[in-house]
């Protein structure tokens, strides 16, 4: 695998959406400083040398309750001894003196120790005694009292161990470590420590590389190993009950290294590591069981990425670097609402290997311990940051009018109902629900623990009731605020169903094809009708039938086509959209469809069961077995002219007097209740030039002879059929004297003068002549006259054809 090292840039956090791998957002941080006050506000209290902690490496800490517990093998040279240092969540820098619990020789890179704290709280730590080739394990009760002689043996002998990590539930122990080129355990049931340890063995087939970390989920239920491998991708085990299940987090070109892991309060795996060429990543378990990875972008860490999940979920990071402009300790929190808060400290000094733990009282504390060099000398440098804590929160919010079965929940009440749980040591005085704003100058009702918060927007789909409580010791309502997200998708809302719905004449819009060929014959011109005409028209017993989702809450589910008395004439399950033609409903349930105007009513359903009913319209007119249902055009009262124009392919037709008549289309007639509106002429029965929709058109070349007419007759000839033409439906807004149409005489023209006729010339400069031009009358339906008009169009030498000239662009 190729993994590039490339420069430091920026250093820039990308968070992604948890349960969406590869759906991230940037945030640039350090060139955005008012975003910072945005995310949580983070204090930095101060740093300070532990006490006897020279010679350390990799400083372990871990956070429990309200103490800090911190091991590592401290002395001088290969001579060390495994120490335990406790420190109160106070607020304070202040530390005791440790307690020192056994030798560990050899070189500190390798005689390392570990510390852990199961679910009840006991304390665990382990010392790699290279001298020996023996893993040491001490237990206390609660990290305040410790026998140093109550020294067990995890495992001895056998080989050249490194990099130690304990992890403990509440009803068995692990210890991993890296020997020989791969992660091996031991495990056992004994919570002393005392025996029946397990044999060695493998947590992973792959080459390893560097520590590996472990850990155990809050309630014990759950125990996860992450580890790199040499391969340069990271992998977490999960314990399975008698074995760890191997998983990939992440394979990418770059080269992955040195995770920790963490367990959030439900129970789910975080990792953090880093990449060598400049990155740190943070991964989240989601409901599938994967992992869903976020960045750090160009955040070059030196060693461990420490990562801690606090009693909300929230994630806390810890790692130290350099991106050029000095050694920096870099503390991240994640907010409630998905933003991170930042602190950058500069310790004056070389530092290296940062591990971070958090502990949540009345404030979160951030401790941080690293490797601090300063001359020829090593010790232990601890950094605490504080930011707000838990101190009276919204343990859970619930929705109690949800939808059953919705998630995320979806309320079609125009108010949300819920209930309120308080964190853990809480007694509420007062209870702040607003939905969507978290505003601190809304009105307080007294604690009841429940809420009934009206929904004023209620267009606005996604909502979020958030809640701020105030403790019964306390004058100030809590800074942190608690959220739950819905949907909201009331019936009462203006639009309770936002959809789009036409019904239209199904050839107007190209949903069924024209069978007209521009070459072979393609069956009768009369039987097929136009393929345009009026949306509300349809000359055969199918419309078309568009529903469209513009942004409905919970989309759209189901149809239904009903007929004025509501009877339920076709219905169809829809997901956001539907398109496609249905029969039109005949005049009443239970009849034929008869010629004529047929209304009834579109019924369209969202998937929180919301509805909406439009009523429509469509005018059913078929040509009829004798041609009753065509338009009549009368020829003798018909005059259309052409223009004087004979140098452009493109003419016009002047309608001088035109006399058509039809049995069901007028012009202009309008149903605005119905969804139809006709904005052309005003309806006229008694008008015949406002009977029919448009004409329709098709044109012959007949070549540049004097008797060109002559030579080509008039279709049907020669064994040519108006099916030979490509006829062209041109709409007719204004039928009044002077009314103009206007037609390419090189669009579908059908070449009479080619051996075998064809259709078009394309952008043809030799085609003056003479040409032919059949006009029919078309009714809103599609149906067209039996009648034809026509007429010729010359077409001289030196014409111009239509050109689009574009800009030339240079590169």
């Amino acid at each position: 695998m190729n993994r590039m090292l490339f420069a430091l840039t920026i250093l820039v956090l990308t968070v992604g959406a948890w349960g969406a791998p590869g759906t991230q957002r940037r945030f640039d941080w350090l060139s955005a400083p008012s975003a910072l006050a945005q995310a949580p506000e983070i204090t930095f209290v101060g740093q300070t040398t532990i006490p006897s902690s020279g010679n350390v490496k990799y400083p372990q800490v871990r956070g429990y309750g309200d103490a800090a517990h911190i091991a590592g093998s401290a002395g001088s040279g290969d001579n060390n001894f495994t120490r335990y240092w406790r420190k109160a969540a106070d607020g304070t820098l202040a530390f005791a003196a440790p307690v020192t619990l056994g030798p560990v020789q050899g070189q500190p890179n390798y005689a390392s120790s570990d510390v852990t704290i199961a679910p009840n709280g006991r304390v665990y730590v382990v010392g790699n005694n290279i001298g020996d080739q023996t893993i040491y394990l001490w237990s206390s009760s609660n990290g305040t009292e410790w026998n140093p002689s109550d020294r067990k043996v995890v495992l001895r002998g056998g080989g050249f161990r490194v990099y130690p990590h304990v992890a403990a539930s509440n009803s068995r122990l692990w210890v991993v470590w890296n020997q020989d080129g791969r992660y091996r355990y031991r495990t056992t049931t004994d919570m002393t420590g005392d025996g029946g340890w397990s044999g060695t063995a493998l947590v992973s087939g792959h080459e390893s590389l560097g520590h590996p970390a472990a850990a155990v989920s809050p309630d014990g239920s759950r125990m996860a190993v992450a580890y790199g491998v040499s391969a340069g991708d990271i992998y977490v085990g999960i314990w399975n009950g008698s074995e760890f299940t191997e998983r990939r987090i992440l394979d990418n070109q770059f080269y992955l290294a040195d995770p920790t892991i963490a367990f959030g309060p439900d129970n789910r795996i975080w990792v953090a590591w880093r990449a060598v060429e400049g990155r740190i990543y943070l991964a989240r378990e989601n409901d599938q069981g994967n992992f869903s990875v976020s960045q750090l972008d160009h955040a070059e860490s030196y060693g461990t990425v420490s990562i801690s999940v606090d009693p909300q979920g929230l994630a806390h990071l810890f790692w130290v670097g350099n991106r050029g402009d000095g050694w920096k300790i870099y503390y991240a929190r994640q907010g409630t609402d998905g933003s991170w808060g930042f602190r950058i400290v500069a310790p004056g000094a070389f530092v290296a290997n940062g591990m971070g733990a958090v502990t949540v009282t009345d404030f979160a504390y951030g401790h941080g311990v690293v490797e601090y060099f300063v001359g020829s000398g090593l010790s232990t440098r601890y950094y605490l940051f504080r930011s707000p804590g838990d101190n009276c929160l919204a343990q859970s919010i619930t929705i109690g009018n949800a939808l059953p079965g919705t998630n995320p929940p979806v309320v079609r009440d125009p108010t949300v109902v819920g209930t309120i749980s308080a964190s853990a040591g809480c007694t509420p005085a007062e209870q702040r629900v607003v939905l969507n704003a978290q505003d601190a100058s809304a009105p307080a009702a007294a604690w009841s623990g429940a809420y009934n918060a009206p929904i004023t927007n209620l267009e606005q789909c996604r909502q979020t009731v958030n809640v701020q409580l105030r403790a019964n010791n306390r004058s100030q309502f809590d800074p942190q605020w608690r959220s739950v997200t819905f949907i909201a998708d009331p019936q009462a809302a203006g639009t309770p169903v936002d959809a789009a719905v036409d019904v239209m004449n199904p050839k107007m819009f190209g949903v069924i094809a024209s069978t007209f060929s521009p070459v072979a014959p393609a069956g009768d011109l009369f039987g097929e009708g136009a393929s345009a005409g009026d949306p509300g028209y349809t000359r055969i017993n199918q419309m078309h039938l568009r529903i469209a989702d513009i942004g409905d809450c919970t989309g759209l589910n189901e149809y239904k086509v009903l007929f004025e008395n509501d009877t339920v004439h076709q219905s169809g399950i829809i997901t956001g959209t539907f398109a496609g033609n249905l029969g039109v409903p005949p005049q009443a349930p239970n009849t034929t469809l008869n010629p004529g105007e047929t209304l009834f009513k579109v019924q369209v359903f969202d998937r929180a069961g919301n509805s909406f009913t439009l009523p429509r319209r469509m005018v059913y007119d078929p040509p009829g077995d004798g041609g009753e249902g065509r338009p009549v055009m009368n020829l003798s009262g018909t005059n259309l002219t052409t223009d004087t124009n004979t140098l452009s392919i493109m003419r016009d037709l002047i309608i001088n007097t035109i006399d058509v008549t039809d049995n069901l289309y007028r012009r202009g007639e309008s149903s605005p209740t119905r969804g139809y509106v006709n904005v052309q002429t005003p309806p006229n029965t008694s008008d015949p030039t406002k009977q029919f929709w448009g004409l329709w058109i098709a044109v012959e070349y007949l070549g540049k002879g004097a008797n060109a007419e002559t030579t080509y007759p008039q279709l049907p000839s020669s064994g040519l059929t108006f099916d030979n033409l490509r006829w062209q439906p041109i709409e007719v807004r204004d039928a009044a004297a002077g009314a103009r149409v206007r037609l390419n005489l090189f669009d579908g023209v059908l070449d009479r003068t080619a051996s075998s006729p064809t259709n078009g010339f394309g952008p043809d400069l030799t085609k003056d002549g003479t040409y032919r031009v059949y006009v029919k009358a078309l009714d809103g339906a599609g149906n067209a006259s039996a009648e034809t008009y026509v007429t010729t169009m010359k077409l001289d030498p030196g014409y111009e054809v239509v050109t689009i000239r574009l800009p030339i662009i240079a590169r």
